[in-house]
């Protein structure tokens, strides 16, 4: 048998100044913490310098023999966060440290069935803390280390197949099952002036799939990719509210991509499609309207309903090329983004706060019609 070991360590460290400052924007009259309007910037409320340093060991080994394949792995992660308080004016000291680690194995199996397809099935888990913002950030305004939020632990399950079918066409097609422990979930509070903060779900669950095509018709190469991404808690208890069986929002179920390129020598044209179904924007799955101006109605008059504001499809295209001149060439590239200039929901602030569901700011406006151009270069042919 063929064996092939592998051996490492990831090791980082980062060294952070962090400052926040109280958030004066459209602060009707001064306040405790607004007391020189107009400006954005009120007082001071948290200064602190945020050192992480990361030490990650793993061990891969992989055994081939015929048209088998087996991977097997594991990895030992340990994270240290420390905060040194230097905003001392509150009358306390928040400085201290965490330490989260976790040990994190896999396995998998591929199997040539043919020259031109093989199969595959992987399990294996994984590890993510939160990061320094996410600890940092606390609802009820304090500084330090968030001593309640947990690192995210989940289990993959995997399998799938790829290659080649007949008339060149190439295929990947993966379906995925994700147990997550402890999620790391986005919100928002009353008051926190759009400053978004972070809890652990209980369980997740996302399972989906994933489907790729490929093929090239003379000069034109197609491809597409669809995405299905049924992603639902579990076990949720946010303080008496059970949220279990709802699905986790800012995530589309149903996502495609396609695109179109054709190629004339050293030039190309590239057209390509992006469609995504509608996504919740908070926990309980509540809001999927939104209120906008109708056509032609005056000033001041009720909003038209729209329902799923956030599916939407758009369309990009893109023209380009390579001259090359002896060792040195250039690609020039030039394209437009939401080409029909379609106005929709580019992404949502996740159970984002408001007086109202209705009222609240949920919604984030993509960009219009935009055009673009860029120029690579080079002396020598990399």
């Amino acid at each position: 048998m063929r064996n092939r070991i592998s051996v490492g360590a990831d090791a980082q460290w980062l060294n952070d100044a962090r400052k926040n400052w109280a958030n004066c924007n459209a602060v009707p009259t001064a306040n405790a913490t607004c007391p020189s309007l107009p400006t954005e910037k009120g007082n001071l409320s948290l200064d602190q310098r945020e050192l992480v340093s990361s030490l990650g060991p793993y061990l891969r080994d992989e055994l081939e023999r015929g048209r088998w394949r087996a991977t097997a792995g594991v990895r030992a992660d340990q994270v240290r966060f420390e905060v040194r308080d230097h905003f001392l004016a509150d009358g306390r000291d928040d400085s201290g440290n965490r330490t989260l680690h976790a040990v994190s194995p896999m396995f998998g199996l591929a199997a040539r069935v043919s020259p031109f397809h093989s199969v595959y099935a992987n399990v294996g888990s994984a590890f993510e803390t939160p990061t320094t913002t996410e600890l940092g950030n606390q609802a009820d305004g304090t500084a330090g280390l968030n001593r309640d939020l947990k690192p995210q632990y989940s289990t993959t399950y995997e399998a799938g197949a790829k290659g080649v079918a007949t008339r060149g066409v190439q295929y990947d097609v993966a379906l995925f099952d994700t147990e997550v422990r402890d999620e790391l979930i986005p919100f928002e509070v009353a008051g926190g002036n759009g400053r978004t903060y972070y809890r652990n779900a209980g369980r997740t669950r996302r399972r989906g799939a994933e489907v790729g095509l490929g093929a090239e018709v003379g000069p034109v190469a197609l491809t597409t990719a669809y995405t299905l991404s049924h992603f639902h808690f579990r076990d949720f208890l946010n303080g008496t509210t059970q949220y279990a069986g709802n699905t986790i929002p800012g995530i589309p179920e149903h996502q495609v991509q396609a695109s179109a390129t054709w190629r004339i020598g050293k030039a190309y044209l590239l057209g390509e499609g992006i469609a995504k179904t509608h996504v919740f924007v908070n926990d309980a799955n509540t809001l999927t309207q939104l209120s906008v101006p109708c056509p032609g109605a005056a000033a001041g008059t009720s909003g038209c309903r729209v329902s799923d504001p956030t599916a939407f499809s758009v369309f990009n295209a893109r023209v380009g090329g390579t001259a090359v001149f002896g060792r040195s060439w250039l690609s020039p590239v030039m394209g437009v983004q939401n080409l029909f200039d379609k106005h929709y929901v580019g992404s949502v602030a996740v159970n984002a706060a408001g007086a109202t569901p209705a009222a609240t700011k949920f919604y984030e406006p993509a960009p219009g019609r935009t055009w673009f151009v860029g120029l690579s270069a080079a002396t020598n042919p990399w």
